[in-house]
């Protein structure tokens, strides 16, 4: 409770400060995935939120969006197989789809192959940039249930930062080094593990994350 209380909390109202929009589950393992915005645990990336944002940011010169539902199936099938199931080369493809990527065509003014704004880098308030705590993700077949990052930056719906909080305290004799760790244990990268054959976190979540923090 007290890193919740003196670690958590403030950064989320922090981050409110910059106008992320916040879901705080509060301290506790999560037992609903909708206050997560998501149908299940296993989900990693916010679908609705996916679709509904790249839908909106992608217009027309009149200002008219484009995409169709199917296209935007296929966009969201996109930013979650990456090809391989490696951590860095499915990071790097990523990275390269989120600069450049395409559909079939503009079914609004005829264009062949145009190109996709999955994040709007021009311009910045059209996305959206939700921060969620206590991000539960279930790992069936790992050595725990599931794991908890504490907090999860998303921006139109894909995870791009992955944060852990502790709190430096008389129990925790280095907490920066448990808080490493535990993000090591989160994307499975702990070579005990590996060298054990076991599963205890879950590479999915850091497949597109482009910065993690302790």
């Amino acid at each position: 409770m007290s890193e919740y209380q003196y670690v958590e909390r403030p950064l989320l109202t922090q981050l409110e400060s910059m106008k992320w929009t916040v879901n705080d589950q509060g301290p506790g393992i999560p037992k609903d995935p909708t206050k997560s915005l998501r149908s299940e645990f296993r989900e990693w990336l916010l679908k609705d939120v996916f679709l509904r944002q790249v839908r909106d940011i992608n217009r027309t010169e009149s200002d008219e969006t484009w995409l169709t539902d199917s296209q935007l199936e296929q966009l969201y099938d996109d930013f979650t197989d990456f090809g391989t199931q490696k951590p860095l080369p499915a990071n790097e493809e990523c990275l390269s789809r989120l600069f450049k990527w395409q559909v079939d065509e503009n079914t609004v003014t005829g264009e062949q192959d145009p190109v996709v704004k999955i994040i709007d880098f021009d311009n910045w308030d059209v996305n959206s940039f939700q921060a969620i705590n206590q991000f539960r993700i279930d790992t069936p077949g790992g050595v725990k249930d599931f794991i908890i990052p504490d907090i999860v930056l998303f921006v139109n719906g894909i995870p791009l930062v992955v944060i852990e909080c502790k709190e430096a305290n008389g129990y925790a004799s280095n907490p920066m080094h448990e808080a490493i760790e535990q993000l090591r244990r989160y994307e499975d990268l702990r070579e005990d593990t590996i060298a054990a054959g076991l599963k205890e976190g879950e590479q999915r979540l850091f497949w597109t994350n482009q910065l993690v923090m302790a």
